[in-house]
């Protein structure tokens, strides 16, 4: 049974304290829905996130928004009640298809995609999703309009990714002045450094594919714009390889792509087999390998020589994990990695071009003595 409201309110109900778990909720006087619903990261024993009418008793929720696809901000995605109507992108839903974390037949069934730029409702909220620039590549901004009142909630969003350069020409032609911004906050602890861009490291990149005859890349396989700076950069004559999982995601986002740009086209990454044991043995090879795989390892264990040189591309927390650590020790090891995050001077483009009238920032290290949840009234 849904109760009326005599206020707009937005509760937030985690994301303060802890990296990861974020979950916005929305209320009008008639209506409930959610952004995000994840899990928490870095912590051994996560706690769970149990809402009445959302994941347990009467369903008294709308509809769920996921941003994108990340653990953090989808890891829950199964808790939610059966009958309640979940909402992502497109690609975002390929996904989790292929990586079977939810029963695959709730998701084919029961979600709905959006597009980007495309407003739709959810009773009397209207949404409208724009797509932005983040180590998840089907990453989402909404805009979320109700009792004469506008919501800017940024998801997490970076500008200095290939694909920056547009939040700009999004936030002056099709949001402008906002109530209220509820933005990610994530790097702004660390002393307000901006961030080396995607194109700089794929510099980078660069010089050291060159310089080494058998490179491994620890990457997260969903992060393609970093897969494919990779790709792009991998010298002529250079075998560039992969396993089977990581080829049907990047097949499924060059799919998605083509009519748009020829960036995430990955055509010269090859499915590693036997038969090509000669061939990259003799020419070298780039390998993108997946963090704790045990098949990787093994056949990393073969190339433990001066030839060889892992490159470490994932944020950097991953390896407070001993396993996580011990998975390429004895190789040499490069870092070379950039947030998915905004820095300080994106975080100003967005305050400068919405002017809101109430923020509200996701940092869990300034924010930690806050209470379980915060309530933003209009």
């Amino acid at each position: 049974m849904k109760l009326a409201r005599r206020i707009m309110e937005v509760i937030i109900h985690r994301g303060t304290h802890q990296i990861g778990g974020c979950s916005t909720e929305i209320r009008t006087k008639s209506t409930r829905i959610f952004i995000d619903f994840g899990a928490e990261l870095e912590i051994k024993n996560p706690n769970n996130l149990d809402i009445e009418g959302l994941t347990f008793g009467e369903s008294n929720c709308d509809g769920v928004l996921f941003t994108h696809y990340h653990r953090d901000h989808i890891g829950l995605i199964r808790k939610i009640n059966k009958n309640i109507s979940i909402f992502m992108g497109s690609l975002t839903k390929k996904i989790l298809l292929m990586q079977k974390i939810e029963n695959t037949s709730r998701i084919s069934k029961n979600v709905k995609t959006f597009e980007q730029g495309k407003s739709f409702y959810i009773e009397d909220i209207k949404i409208t999703p724009f797509m932005v620039d983040h180590s998840a590549f089907d990453s989402y901004m909404f805009l979320i309009e109700a009792e004469g009142k506008k919501i800017l909630h940024t998801g997490d969003f970076r500008n200095h990714g290939f694909r920056g350069k547009g939040l700009e020409k999004i936030l002056d032609k099709f949001v402008g002045n906002v109530d209220l911004l509820i933005s990610e906050g994530t790097v702004l602890n660390r002393n307000n450094r901006k961030n080396m861009t995607e194109y700089e490291l794929s510099q980078k990149a660069k010089e050291i594919l060159r310089e080494y005859k058998y490179i491994f890349i620890v990457v997260a396989s969903t992060n393609f714009d970093r897969l494919a700076a990779f790709s792009s950069e991998t010298p002529r004559g250079k075998y560039l390889l992969c396993d089977s999982y990581q080829k049907n995601l990047l097949n499924v986002v060059a799919k998605d792509t083509k009519k748009f740009t020829s960036l995430y086209q990955f055509s010269k990454v090859l499915v590693y087999n036997k038969n090509l044991d000669e061939k990259i043995n003799k020419y070298g090879f780039c390998m993108f390998v997946r963090l704790g795989n045990y098949s990787h390892k093994k056949f990393m264990e073969k190339y433990k020589n001066e030839k060889t040189v892992v490159i470490y591309s994932m944020w950097k927390g991953y390896l407070e994990n001993e396993k996580n650590k011990d998975f390429f020790k004895d190789f040499e090891c490069k870092e070379l990695h950039t947030s998915g995050h905004a820095d300080f001077s994106a975080l100003k483009i967005v305050l400068e071009k919405t002017n809101p009238k109430k923020l509200f920032l996701y940092i869990q290290k300034i924010q930690k003595d806050l209470r379980k949840f915060i309530i933003i009234m209009f």
